[in-house]
């Protein structure tokens, strides 16, 4: 199994967050996680490099 991890923002007109998140953690097997970045739009790694960044070190570090 692979640890999964997803890092976005979650817009509050789409589907209720914690539908989302279910919906993704529902497609991985093993460890996964979602981490909500706030004032960010859909290149979330391109508008907010560190925090991403930081954010997959710290899942890392959990699953290592």
């Amino acid at each position: 199994m692979t640890p999964s991890q997803l890092v976005a923002h979650f817009r509050e007109n789409q589907n209720n967050n914690k539908t989302l998140k279910s919906l993704f953690a529902s497609q991985f097997l093993g460890k996964f996680s979602a981490e909500e970045l706030e004032g960010i739009g859909h290149w979330t790694q391109q508008e907010a490099p560190e925090e991403v960044n930081s954010a997959l070190l710290r899942f890392l570090e959990e699953v290592s």
